[in-house]
């Protein structure tokens, strides 16, 4: 190992163990959801959307992704159905075997999010015990679910901000910048809860001292406030 990558490892341990106080745990479960592309964090960050565990039907929970070799049989070719998984498995005996293998069988409960338009919810922590579940041939299932996700928007991260607001500053500081950060800005706004938070405390003036920015955060929050008056209004 050369001297740089050296620097670097020791410099990643030291951001980690930074981290380690500085993230409570909804806010390092967003960080890993961003890490592994998945959803949790947008259900787990915002401490205001409420959880109650309760006893669900397991034939009203729908598959969700996981590995891409479970991928096809429970989404490709079973359809995210638990119906059509039990029948698969009655059918063939290496995927059953392959399933039993690789499920795991605790009581504890899963995490999911629903009930849709059709009464169904879906799995987002949980899946190995959820299948194993299924495999059991259990009719229900204790599971955390969400209580007013309507009501509360996700969070992100600041640095999704960030990023944006970077990129414009390095590379697309124009008039067509301009605009795509004004509308890049107001989308995330638009659907994250702590987006204007974040342009009005985390990247006002004092941290990030440029005009043409603060133009546009300023016109931004000021347009998703009007939009939340008046839906309040109607």
């Amino acid at each position: 190992m050369n001297d740089f990558e050296k620097y670097i490892r020791e410099l990643a341990a030291h951001e980690d163990k930074k981290n380690k106080f500085f993230l409570n745990p909804r806010k390092r479960i967003l960080v890993n959801a961003g890490i592994h592309l998945n959803w949790i964090g947008d259900f787990l960050a915002n401490p205001s959307i409420k959880y109650k565990k309760v006893k669900i039907l397991i034939n009203k929970i729908l598959f969700t992704g996981t590995s891409p070799d479970w991928n096809k049989i429970l989404i490709d070719k079973c359809e995210r159905s638990v119906k059509k998984f039990q029948e698969l498995l009655k059918q063939d005996k290496a995927i059953k075997k392959k399933f039993i293998r690789e499920v795991s069988y605790s009581n504890k409960p899963i995490l999911t999010r629903g009930p849709d338009k059709k009464d169904f919810y879906r799995v987002l922590d949980g899946m190995h015990r959820f299948v194993g579940a299924v495999i059991k041939n259990r009719k229900t299932i204790f599971a955390y679910v969400p209580l007013n996700d309507g009501k509360h928007l996700p969070i992100c991260e600041a640095h999704v901000v960030y990023d944006l607001i970077r990129g414009f500053q390095r590379h697309a500081k124009d008039e067509a910048g301009k605009k795509e950060l004004y509308y890049a800005l107001k989308l995330l706004a638009r659907t994250y809860g702590n987006v204007i938070e974040l342009l009005e405390n985390r990247f006002n003036f004092t941290y990030v001292a440029d005009d043409k920015i603060q133009k546009i955060i300023k016109k931004v929050i000021k347009e998703i406030k009007q939009n939340n008056t008046d839906k309040l209004k109607s």
